[in-house]
């Protein structure tokens, strides 16, 4: 793999081209309705056992999935803000939430999730789904999120443990060589959610809850396949790889996918915090 320096696409997302942001916009969507991933993100927010009335923030909101969702809870009758970098997202989020008819509940504006420009203790709750492994510094994020809760509110992180992302490849040497591309390209901070508790108490934030899941798909796939396909092909973009490796190593994995071999999985975390 080349030595050049790599940047995370999806940090550096208000620099990619209109087809790679159309991706990653598909990518956040279909990830909102995967059965798995849904089951992942209802198990903490019920742990966070919102009131009906909470004003809730999500910072990093891409196309809105978790605020659209909170504000779509049976009962909820409080009010979501969430916050992205990128104006297309928060573009695709409007959109989404009228469409669903929650746009009365959910608001959503462009901002810098390390330094958001809201005031301090504002808010009942504030979340994070798969934000930090792409910020430049999670724990300054961290720190934002629990300066804007009240002292009786709840901060969650939800994200990926990325280096333990794999897929098998019918060439080891070839799949070593993706894998440390994808984790390189698509993550700033791989293995940030293994630094969460000693981040945390740096932040001014008490633990409370983790849930831990591994998500495999053995033999056929939708969602990880669907990762390989979206993410892969910046990996030649990049420079990372050559095309023709790229284009093998995705090849195979859609060989598996339609020949019942396939293999891939990541684990994910979920962690629930007070100030």
């Amino acid at each position: 793999m080349t030595t050049q320096q790599v940047r995370d696409a999806m940090q550096f997302v208000n620099e990619q081209d209109a087809a790679t942001v159309e991706r990653f916009i598909e990518r956040l969507e279909l990830r909102g309705k995967d059965p798995t991933f849904v089951a992942y993100r209802e198990a903490y927010l019920d742990a966070m056992d919102l009131s009906r009335t909470a004003e809730v923030l999500e910072v990093g909101c891409g196309t809105g999935v978790v605020s659209r969702a909170i504000a779509s809870r049976d009962g909820f009758a409080g009010t979501v803000t969430g916050v992205d970098q990128s104006q297309d997202f928060i573009a695709v989020a409007q959109t989404l939430a009228a469409n669903e008819g929650v746009g009365d509940r959910v608001q959503f504006a462009v901002g810098d999730a390390h330094k958001l420009d809201l005031p301090t203790a504002g808010f009942d709750a504030a979340i994070a789904h798969t934000l930090v492994s792409h910020v430049r510094d999670p724990l300054a994020v961290l720190k934002e999120m629990a300066r804007i809760v009240r002292p009786d509110g709840i901060v969650a992180v939800f994200d990926g443990d990325y280096a333990s992302l794999t897929f098998d490849c019918a060439d080891p040497a070839l799949g070593k060589a993706v894998e440390a591309a994808l984790e390189a390209m698509l993550m700033s901070s791989a293995r940030v959610m293994r630094e969460l508790p000693r981040l945390l108490p740096k932040a001014g934030l008490r633990l409370l809850v983790t849930q831990a899941n591994v998500y495999a798909e053995i033999g056929s796939s939708t969602f990880l396949l669907n990762l390989a396909e979206t993410y892969a092909p910046l990996i030649a973009v990049q420079g990372l790889l050559p095309a023709a490796q790229v284009d093998e190593w995705l090849a195979h994995q859609r060989r598996s996918a339609a020949d019942g071999t396939f293999f891939a999985a990541c684990n994910y975390y979920s962690y629930l915090a007070r100030p």
